[in-house]
């Protein structure tokens, strides 16, 4: 079967080169540049930077809220982008967005890349923040666009709001989307053209151009390589079992139309394709990011969804919390979207220098960004000179957003509430889930919640709201019952506070690698003990019935240890996680809108003595051995009379 397998892979990979080597990608990676740079002042600036400098470039971060953590963070670590959401915009006017922009540009030493996710429908920023007023169906899903007006529309608002994004301030939209989805209701349906695998091929060859019209805005081609049905990984793993044939065949084909048209950027997403590496998910795949580079020729920048999103940080937990940002650097992407760079850029920098990854790798990732923000006229000579990070505790001005001239935006359900749906646990009491739902079903991937402590105030840890407003906040449990509050990142949502129950200490915990361990060191006692009662035993099986009744009373009972399963009951998704004793996880995952289940399991077989302790042991087996021997004696005296 791994035969087949591996030649049904190797076939496909052939069919997938044949197709995509005639792509020439005509975006960002060109070998001239527009304005602003040379290729030599960009080869020379890569040359000199030093390691961390260069890291910091590959990194896209969520925009912090305090705007002068911005100024200091994007300075010191010479980040190389920015992410914007809502909560960046919200009650402001435009121009104070663009000076808001305009602030942290000033305090980059390279000019930064300003990112949004500006889809349309429920995936518009612009008018879901209230920057911008609705307008007809110029915000609208592209699929409600064509249904109304056909591709003349679909275009004509690309292209007008392409240049809408340049004038506040953002030059990079995480569009189009190039996935298709099958099924309605799932998770990517209203986000897909949905006109069929080779009209929406159509649909990007056009869009794309739209976008980047003017070089106003990089687009980006997403997700890669197709998200399908596959449920929502904002909130937990998600997988797609297609091959890699079929993948090359449907899912890949807009894709390949997108990167013809000069697609400035390939956004990867977090799904687990099972039959093309079922350990890593696609962001951290050098499987899949390989399929772009060696497979489609293209040279454009890619980038990762966000690394904050559940089905990352589970991977993460589930393989010894692991440095994601490594691992996706590993797998080839360019550009890294998360806000740990305060972490990451260390954690690359000693995985660079300890031979993990080349310097050379990072060198061409760091081309293809400058290249990209040379082609969006941001590079200027000076630019690329080396200057030290400025601080900027004391400068700049927090916007009051309390402004008159901006009205407050629409909330498409209606009230600004937080509901929660129920605390769940897994078995052995030690990890808890409060799963809610926000009102605002347009909230998905933007906002943040977060779970503090009622009763200290201290903050626990965060999680994304997913898909129709929905979100899972794991969080560990303790000793005591916790009072957690539970907020949003927007303050018109008022907080709700629920209970956690506390650890049960009387319930016994099962399936970790230390009991596993435990129960191993417990096997192979029992057995060392077993074996020498046997052989203690065996001298005496002949023996008057004084030598019998001592091997009936120290007997040791062995007590098989059945596998046991672990259940984990959470609104989202499914996993099931199987552990061996080399350490090693195999992880498959199936979906479920309404459970999410965790299963663990355990081969160990463990031999205990019933009801007594080491000392017992040992007083038994002394017994035994004075009564085994006075048996002997008295037969070796009854043989001599």
């Amino acid at each position: 079967m791994k035969i087949k397998r591996a030649f049904t892979s190797v076939i496909a990979g052939f069919s997938i080169a044949v197709g995509c080597l005639a792509i020439n990608n005509l975006s960002a990676n060109a070998a001239t540049t527009q304005n602003g740079v040379t290729n030599d002042q960009i080869n020379q600036y890569v040359n000199n930077a030093t390691l961390e400098q260069k890291v910091g470039q590959m990194y896209v971060s969520r925009t912090p809220q305090d705007p002068n953590q911005v100024k200091n963070d994007v300075s010191k670590y010479n980040l190389g982008g920015l992410i914007v959401y809502d909560a960046d915009m919200k009650g402001l006017t435009q121009q104070q967005f663009k000076d808001k922009m305009k602030s942290f540009q000033d305090s980059a030493q390279t000019p930064l890349l300003v990112g949004v996710d500006q889809e349309g429908g429920l995936v518009s920023r612009l008018t879901h923040s209230g920057l911008v007023q609705q307008n007809g169906n110029q915000f609208a899903f592209p699929r409600k666009q064509y249904e109304e007006g056909g591709m003349k529309e679909v275009v004509d608002d690309a292209e007008k709001n392409a240049t809408l994004l340049r004038s506040l301030g953002i030059n990079w939209n995480y569009a189009p989307d190039a996935d298709y989805s099958t099924k309605p209701g799932t998770f990517m349906w209203d986000r897909t053209f949905g006109q069929g695998y080779q009209q929406t091929a159509d649909y990007l060859s056009k869009v794309v151009p739209a976008w980047q019209h003017d070089n106003l805005v990089a687009s980006t081609l997403k997700h890669f390589p197709g998200y399908g049905d596959a449920a929502d990984t904002h909130t937990g793993f998600a997988e797609n079992s297609k091959s890699l044939a079929e993948l090359e065949k449907k899912d890949m084909v807009p894709f390949k139309a997108g990167m013809k048209a000069g697609a400035d950027s390939v956004m990867v997403t977090h799904v687990i394709y099972n039959k093309i590496d079922p350990e890593y998910p696609a962001s951290l795949s050098p499987k899949i990011n390989s399929l772009i580079r060696n497979n489609c020729n293209y040279n454009g920048v890619i980038v990762t969804d966000a690394l904050e999103m559940g089905a990352i940080t589970d991977f993460a937990k589930e393989h010894g919390n692991a440095s994601v940002d490594v691992l996706a650097v590993k797998a080839g992407n360019d550009m890294i979207m998360t806000t740990d760079y305060a972490t990451g850029i260390n954690e690359i920098v000693s995985a660079v220098k300890a031979g993990e990854i080349p310097e050379s790798q990072i060198n061409a990732s760091v081309t293809r960004i400058l290249q990209l923000k040379n082609k969006l006229g941001l590079l200027k000579p000076e630019n690329l000179m080396f200057r030290k990070p400025t601080n900027n505790n004391n400068t700049g001005t927090v916007i009051n957003p309390g402004n008159t001239d901006h009205k407050n935006p629409s909330v498409i359900s209606g009230n600004n509430s937080i509901t929660i749906s129920g605390v769940t646990y897994n078995n052995d009491k030690k990890v808890a889930f409060i799963n809610g739902k926000v009102s605002d079903p347009a909230a998905e991937g933007s906002m943040i919640m977060t779970a503090t402590n009622a009763n200290t105030g201290k903050k626990i840890t965060t999680a994304v709201v997913g898909g129709k407003g929905v979100f899972a906040i794991e969080l560990p449990m303790t000793n005591e019952v916790q009072n957690i509050k539970v907020t949003s990142d927007d303050d018109s949502y008022a907080a709700v506070t629920t209970k956690v129950e506390a650890i049960k200490a009387d319930k016994p915990v099962v399936n970790t690698d230390q009991n596993n361990k435990q129960n191993s060191s417990t096997e192979k006692q029992a057995n060392k003990q077993n074996n020498s009662v046997k052989e203690e035993v065996n001298t005496t099986s002949n023996t008057e019935k004084q030598a019998n009744d001592a091997k009936k009373n120290t007997q040791v009972v062995s007590k098989n240890t059945n596998s046991e399963k672990t259940t984990v009951t959470n609104p989202v998704y499914k996993s099931t996680i199987k552990t061996n004793y080399q350490g090693k996880k195999d992880i498959t995952t199936s979906h479920n809108s309404a459970t999410h289940a965790v299963a663990q399991k355990s081969n160990t077989s463990a031999k205990v003595l019933p009801k007594t302790g080491t000392k017992e042991n040992i007083v038994a087996l002394f017994g035994l051995a004075i009564t085994s021997t006075t048996a002997l004696f008295g037969l070796a005296l009854r043989k001599k009379n």
